[in-house]
């Protein structure tokens, strides 16, 4: 199966056309695809937190000008959540691919050069555009429509793509100990993600796509009207934004509250990593679960797990305290992007799914501005005690909420 544009601005399932390409360059846009998102990962959200307690020092920034930079990464790579699909219908995957490159380049570039708050923003923000320009949308785009059986690649594409945010922590630590600097790893993400960009749009430059509309996917299920009515939508929606802003937050101040409390900044940046590894882990566990358990259960799960991790952080940092941290972080990120995603199926159906999940994506940009809050909240009190105090609240309470939730019934479906 594979996924193409059409003319009412859905990606939607057709099948795929097996002599596009050969074996052989199917394969070379596999990894080129693969090795884009991989960087891509690598030097945003993880290795942003890590790099930036270092930033904040030398640019002399402030905790709010600092986290207003995170919530610029998620304000772009949310509100842009549109552009994909349009650009690879309008101006074809080339074009789109090009275009990421550029952006990313420029972005990452302006990181390396950063000598002001200026530079810090729009390099953020460049990064959050091409984040989603040339990320899993086009990248998926490509694979399911090169491989006749695309479960396997798309297994490869989003596993080694994923291992991107722990290994970009790691890269950090390794140019910092050579060069004793920050500025070099970012002209290296820089070169890495614009080279790869690149190595993309050459190899599938040439390849046919086919283009075709299949209505047969908007059959079953509710109306995005009727689903947006309910307040089981609402409550699935509250719990994925939920659990993103304490994974960006989280993500954006871990490093500098570990250290404050008394770990190394190497310590602390590798225990970042061990989230990533163990989020890469849930992920890979949480179809299984969701399929044997029910998509409810593995959402009360994600959302349970996030709130544990922000509750963990206030109290006495401890090995047992890091290791539950890891634990509870890794496996709550890993399961709330599988979790909401298949609640949403489960509970409305795939008739209208594209439109209720891209809406679902745009109402929880909202979760970006939760590093911004921080930042602000560590300025102000000098600990960002507050802002994880709120969140395990919050957090507690979407995870009641959903474990009350019932799958609402269509009046209609009769």
């Amino acid at each position: 199966m594979s996924l193409a544009i059409s003319s009412e601005d859905s990606i939607v399932v057709m099948p795929p056309d097996p002599i596009a390409a050969s074996t052989v360059r199917r394969y070379f846009a596999l990894a080129a695809v693969t090795a884009l998102y991989f960087f891509l990962m690598a030097g945003s959200f993880n290795a942003l937190g890590v790099v930036l307690p270092a930033m904040v020092a030398d640019l002399q920034l402030s905790w709010s000008d600092a986290g207003f930079g995170f919530t610029l990464l998620g304000l772009a790579c949310g509100l842009t959540s549109p552009l994909p699909a349009m650009a690879i219908r309008r101006v074809g995957i080339v074009a789109t691919l090009s275009a990421a490159s550029v952006f990313l380049a420029l972005g990452f570039s302006l990181l390396a050069i950063a000598s002001s708050k200026l530079e810090y923003d729009l390099g953020t923000l460049l990064i959050g555009c091409a984040f989603t320009i040339g990320g899993t949308v086009p990248g998926t785009y490509v694979v399911t429509n090169l491989f006749e059986q695309p479960s396997r690649p798309m297994g490869i594409y989003f596993g080694v793509g994923g291992l991107g945010s722990i290994a970009g922590p790691l890269l950090y630590l390794g140019v910092n100990n050579v060069f004793h600097a920050w500025r070099p790893f970012w002209w290296l993400c820089a070169f890495a993600t614009g080279l790869c960009g690149i190595a993309a749009t050459l190899v599938v430059r040439g390849i046919h796509f086919g283009h075709a509309h299949d209505n047969t996917i908007h059959i079953a299920g509710w109306p995005a009207r009727a689903a947006l009515s309910v307040p089981a939508f609402w409550v699935i929606v509250a719990s994925y934004t939920g659990c993103l802003a304490i994974s960006t937050t989280l993500h954006g101040f871990s490093v500098q509250h570990f250290t404050e409390h008394g770990l190394s900044s190497t310590h602390a940046a590798e225990t970042m990593s061990l989230v990533a590894l163990f989020a890469a882990a849930g992920s890979f566990l949480a179809g299984e679960v969701g399929r044997v358990m029910g998509a409810r259960v593995l959402t009360v799960a994600a959302t349970a797990a996030m709130t544990l991790a922000a509750v963990d952080l206030l109290v006495p940092q401890s090995s047992l305290t890091l290791g539950f941290f890891v634990l509870t972080m890794g496996l709550g990120v890993g399961l709330s992007y599988v979790a909401s995603a298949m609640m949403l199926l489960e509970y409305f159906g795939p008739r209208q799914n594209l439109e209720l999940y891209a809406t679902m994506c745009l109402i929880s940009t909202a979760a970006a501005f939760g590093p911004w809050v921080g930042g602000a909240i560590h300025d102000s009190t000098g600990s960002f005690r507050a802002i994880f105090m709120a969140f395990g609240s919050f957090g507690l309470v979407l995870t009641v909420a959903v474990s009350f939730l019932r799958r609402p019934r269509l009046r209609e479906e009769a």
